[in-house]
């Protein structure tokens, strides 16, 4: 069977961060409701996976047991980087992911998150030869690999791999031509080769949906009647070789304004794109912390420290400078509500950094937080109790 593209939605449902995950409770009346109105407008493209925490038993509720199987294109993942010790637990995953979404097969099934030292134990427990058996065994009906990368790795990829019939890759205009990320460099190599793209965390984790007030400026000048959410969408989805955009929504005024864009969509005008070349130039300047929030960082925390949390708030403070409200925050989102420990304990064993799929220098940002905000903080804001 071969996979073709023209039959999958132009924006995909991302469902990484449903509202509750963490917490086991995910309300799936509103979930539904959001699913029904992105079916109801033409989509049929969701994104999941087995590292997605209470992602595909959402799923299981909101949209299997609703709507006939033939109606939606259901991709997942493998993962050998975390909670992988053996070839086994691939196969336990898989049937796991079966059982969770309340399928007998996936329509795409992805090795997930290649690039740098997770590559290799992906090659450790022959994950691709699984992959390629599962589709053997009417388990998946497609196969492929996601990947935040370099371009030669993506090229040493797709000739490892290549029987791979798409590729998931990060595109968003704050990275697209970015030297630690090099997105459009990548978009091409995947082009090159014919493989087709779908492009995820087009506004970074929600980074890009409320971004820095000079970029905010820019985009309303130029572009007045998209959101800032929309904007970075439509960037994404104006790329050569991509056929479909993932947005992961969490609330139905995001999906109304999501499939608003893509109903009848246009690609950004050569205006629009000198725009967004500025919003770039703005962002770089705004010394932002590009995190998305995936968390793959907590997952080898041995220390349990609340990460993406932290990093928030420095986002924050980077935004607004106010070192008291930021520690105040600090506390509320990392200690109070996330049940997680502080920046001020961490061991500094670097294993985030090297899960971390955006590069991020996290322990010299927990050093910004000691030094620009816990230390510059009145005692009367800090919120720390657990």
């Amino acid at each position: 069977m071969t996979f073709d593209v023209s039959k999958i939605s132009p924006l995909g449902f991302g469902c990484m961060r449903f509202e509750g995950r963490e917490t086991n409770t995910v309300d799936i009346d509103h979930t539904a409701k959001m699913i029904d109105r992105y079916l109801e407008a033409g989509g049929n493209y969701f994104d999941t996976a087995w590292a997605y925490p209470n992602s595909e038993v959402t799923l299981r509720e909101a949209l299997v047991k609703r709507h006939p199987r033939d109606s939606f294109f259901l991709t997942s993942k493998c993962v050998t980087w975390t909670h992988c010790t053996c070839e086994e637990d691939l196969e336990r995953q898989l049937q796991e992911t079966l059982e969770n979404l309340g399928v007998e097969y996936l329509d795409m099934y992805l090795m997930h998150n290649l690039g740098g030292r997770r590559t290799a134990t992906f090659e450790q427990f022959n994950a691709w030869e699984f992959v390629k058996r599962a589709k053997e065994r009417g388990l998946t009906r497609h196969i492929g690999f996601s990947a935040h990368c370099t371009p030669e790795e993506l090229e040493q990829l797709i000739a490892d791999y290549p029987e791979a019939e798409m590729v998931q890759l990060q595109v968003n205009y704050n990275d697209w031509d970015s030297p630690s990320f090099r997105e459009r460099e990548c978009v091409e190599v995947a082009r090159r080769h014919g493989k087709p793209v779908a492009a995820m965390e087009p506004v970074k984790g929600g980074l890009l949906a409320n971004p820095p007030r000079a970029v905010r400026e820019i985009l309303d000048a130029e572009m007045p009647n998209d959101s800032y959410a929309t904007a970075a969408l439509r960037f994404a989805a104006s790329a050569e070789g991509v056929f479909c955009t993932l947005s992961g929504m969490n609330t139905l005024e995001q999906v109304e304004d999501n499939c608003r864009a893509f109903e009848n969509f246009q690609p950004l005008t050569a205006a629009e794109h000198a725009a967004i070349k500025r919003a770039q130039e703005a962002m770089r300047s705004s010394g932002i912390v590009p995190c998305t929030g995936c968390d793959y960082c907590a997952k080898v925390c041995p220390a349990g420290i609340g990460i993406s949390g932290s990093l928030t708030v420095l986002n924050h403070f980077i935004n607004y400078g106010d070192p008291a409200e930021a520690h105040y925050q600090l506390g509320f989102v990392v200690r109070f509500n996330g049940g997680k420990k502080l920046p001020s304990e961490c061991l500094r064993c670097g294993a985030c950094e090297e899960a971390c799929p955006q590069g991020i220098n996290i322990l010299e940002c927990f050093d910004r937080i000691e030094q620009e905000i816990t230390s510059h903080a009145p005692a009367a804001k800090v919120l720390m109790k657990p």
